[in-house]
């Protein structure tokens, strides 16, 4: 990422609390036009003006042993760390972001507490989080940070059945053979960050809806906020939201692009390439 630090802002507050009500009757997004658990699986997809990351019941990762083994918490906790899907909608006047995942914002298994993890940005080239829960680092949940150092963000968390000291490479829809902690990257600011990267505030709603049978109580968040927060005048050209779980058992990501620059004959191979890659290829084996 790069980590070129961008003009000053003003604060810009929105609002913190979390509001009920995402969801109407029927289980669809409202203002979204998204029912969770009824599009193909699909990645960095674009449509209506809104990016997209479906990945129900399957995961980008070829995690060693399958998803949901050990050291991960598994067996019949693995239904706990699923992130269903991604979306954004990158507007002039709001940066709108939405999460499916199967717990919010933590879960207890095998000993520990595990946290669903910070939205890490890149936006425009610059690295931004916004805080998901109060409960992991202590920062006030929807507190949108500058990310301008490696030092701003934690990785997984430091636990005896997490992946955060796991060595091995494994293929991954995100690009080479690499390590879980290294896919997973930033998982969340750092508690100790600079109070002065406080840029603002992002509105986070949530709300639980039950798709039925192993999809009941799916949590859905929405994260709000206006680019001005992030020192932008436009709409963003492009984009990268990613988030994990703090044990590292799954990871999303949704990138996207408004910018006119056609890659190069050799980078839009290397990308053809790697969308062919086995996102798609192993099923995830349910675990709840």
């Amino acid at each position: 990422m790069q980590k070129t630090l961008i003009a000053a802002v003003t604060l810009h507050l929105l609002a913190g609390a979390a509001v009920a009500g995402l969801v109407d009757g029927s289980g669809q997004v409202v203002d979204w036009g998204v029912t969770p658990f009824t599009q193909a699986n699909q990645a960095n997809t674009h449509a209506d003006g809104t990016w997209m990351t479906i990945a129900n019941d399957y995961a980008p990762i070829n995690y060693p042993g399958g998803v949901g083994y050990v050291p991960s918490p598994g067996g019949a906790d693995g239904e706990g760390f699923d992130l269903e899907e991604l979306y954004i909608r990158p507007g002039e006047s709001a940066i709108d972001i939405l999460l499916v995942a199967s717990s919010y914002p933590s879960v207890d298994a095998v000993g520990s507490t595990w946290y669903l993890g910070d939205l890490m940005l890149t936006i425009d080239g610059q690295a931004f989080g916004v805080v998901t829960s109060d409960g992991y680092q202590g920062l006030a949940a929807g507190s949108v940070y500058l990310l301008d150092g490696t030092g701003d963000v934690t990785g997984l968390q430091d636990e005896s059945r997490s992946y955060r000291g796991d060595t091995r490479l494994v293929a991954n829809a995100y690009g080479p053979n690499a390590t879980i902690p290294d896919l997973a990257g930033g998982f969340a600011v750092a508690g100790d960050i600079d109070p002065g990267q406080l840029l603002g505030t992002a509105t986070v709603q949530t709300d639980v809806f039950d798709y039925g049978g192993a999809e009941d109580a799916t949590n859905l968040l929405m994260y709000t906020f206006d680019p001005a927060i992030l020192g932008l005048t436009q709409a963003p050209e492009e984009w990268e939201v990613q988030v994990a779980y703090g044990c590292g058992n799954d990871v999303i990501r949704v990138e996207g692009s408004d910018s006119p620059h056609v890659p190069e004959p050799a980078t839009l191979a290397m990308l053809l390439s790697g969308a062919a890659m086995t996102w798609w290829a192993r099923r995830r084996t349910r675990r709840g």
